[in-house]
């Protein structure tokens, strides 16, 4: 494994696929896979193909059973159409908080880009675009659009600023990460307070999986993310430190001190407490 010492060039990668609200608070919300997405749609496209067919048969039927005139058949077929295609997704999305039957199974859900609710109208421009890009051109406008932008969304998205976001993912098992005993000493007087949320949350993300990624990727992001890292860490790490085990040791003692920090504060807080109800109130 690579150390520090013989780290190759690597240019390191600043910016971060995430949800930023207007008071610049990160949210940790992931978009839904693009494989995800073709799953739920799939899904709820044949739930909206039964309900035309079971509506049109029904019209049909009563239209041999009454008589009903040609005008009236036709407006009742377009009416059967309208709830299939518009008035199916436009419910779901409202009444089930941006899920469908298809989200739910694939546990997804759409979002303003903001991460707020939806709103209706935003859900009517989203039904009504995918009368142009999924059902009149087969999908592939939606396709196309979905491999081209980076969070899979297709062009009613892109319109109405709306975002689906993966709602229910894998549990992962809780795992502690240690400080390596050769980073003892130099991280414990280490400042690794400045680390910046959203480095801390990549860290945190690569180091569990970091056995399961292919090995010359798994090199160039542990580089990528030491060279994220070292701005914020001081002082340096010993040289011929493996950038695995440095990013280990830091996010291990900043969990630690932050652990630390928030004991003693409730421990105050505790003490705060048992001091009101000592305390004699006069009426």
């Amino acid at each position: 494994m690579a150390t520090m010492g013989s780290a190759a060039p690597v240019t390191a990668r600043t910016d971060r696929d995430a949800l930023i609200t207007g008071d610049a608070v990160l949210l940790d919300l992931r978009p839904a896979s693009f494989a995800a997405r073709m799953l739920a749609a799939a899904i709820d496209g044949a739930l909206q193909l039964g309900i035309l067919i079971l509506c049109t048969v029904a019209v049909a039927w009563t239209a041999a059973r009454a008589d009903l005139d040609e005008g009236l058949i036709a407006a009742a077929i377009v009416a059967v159409s309208v709830a299939a295609y518009i008035g199916y997704p436009v419910l779901c999305e409202m009444l089930l908080q941006g899920r469908s039957v298809g989200r739910i199974a694939m546990g997804t859900r759409v979002v303003r880009d903001d991460g707020g609710p939806v709103h209706g109208r935003q859900s009517l421009l989203r039904a009504v675009m995918a009368m142009l890009e999924i059902w009149s051109t087969a999908g592939s406008v939606a396709l196309t659009c979905a491999v081209i932008d980076r969070k899979s969304r297709r062009l009613g998205d892109l319109l109405a600023g709306t975002l689906v976001i993966q709602e229910r993912m894998a549990a992962l098992e809780p795992r502690r990460t240690e400080v390596p005993v050769r980073l003892q000493e130099w991280v414990a007087a280490a400042d690794v307070g400045r680390l910046p949320l959203a480095l801390m949350q990549d860290i945190r993300s690569f180091l569990p999986r970091a056995n399961r990624i292919n090995p010359e990727s798994r090199r160039q992001l542990s580089r990528d993310l030491l060279r994220r890292t070292l701005p914020h860490v001081a002082p340096a790490p010993p040289p011929g430190t493996v950038p695995e085990e440095f990013l280990a040791a830091v996010i291990a003692e900043r969990s630690r001190r932050d652990e630390e920090r928030l004991r003693r504060a409730q421990e105050r807080q505790e003490e705060l407490a048992a001091e009101v109800r000592a305390l004699r109130f006069s009426a």
